[in-house]
């Protein structure tokens, strides 16, 4: 090297060193710091699930929750509850194994395929009539077939997965706690 150079010297006690000797140990505490993350993140977006907002805030009301009430993808809380981070080697991954999760993220239509189907209805033993009410099969004692049409259901994009600004934030704050602490 030719110009002008530096050298530093300082004792064990000074802060450059110990801030050096911290990143210098960055390596080895990676996946303490990707699994903080990942908690936190998680963390986040379950609360906001909860509230019923996205990353693009409050989510639209699904068709089931105007006629039966509750929370937009809140049915039984299976894809909240299955949001989850895996720790990698130079990061964290956010997200979910529950087979739909994709298609509330992203939006997109479903196809059903014309399909035959069974109702159950209740008929009087001394009439031979047949009620025009629909019955649970347990109760039933007249089952009729019928073919059902094929049909298909727009899903609106919801996104979950990702990222606020505060999210950014909070990462950022984590990073830094995480290389200023002692460890």
């Amino acid at each position: 090297m030719s110009g002008v150079a530096i050298t530093i010297e300082a004792d064990g006690e000074s802060a450059v060193m110990q801030a050096l000797q911290r990143l210098s140990n960055f390596d080895q505490n990676k996946p303490e710091l990707f699994d903080a993350i990942g908690h936190s993140v998680v963390s986040n977006i379950r609360n906001r699930w909860t509230n019923g907002e996205g990353l693009e805030g409050k989510w639209r009301l699904s068709g089931r929750v105007a006629r039966k009430g509750g929370t937009t993808l809140r049915d039984t809380s299976r894809l909240m509850n299955s949001i989850t981070h895996n720790v990698l080697q130079n990061g964290v991954e956010i997200g979910t194994d529950v087979e739909y999760g994709p298609i509330h993220h992203f939006g997109g239509e479903i196809h059903y395929e014309a399909r035959m189907r069974r109702s159950y209805f209740r008929q009087n033993q001394r009439t031979g009539l047949v009620g025009n009410k629909f019955v649970r099969k347990a109760r039933s004692n007249f089952m009729q077939e019928s073919m059902g049409k094929a049909y298909k259901v727009n899903m609106l994009r919801r996104p979950f997965l990702g990222l606020t600004e505060s999210d950014e934030l909070q990462v950022m704050d984590l990073i830094v706690e995480h290389l200023t602490n002692d460890g």
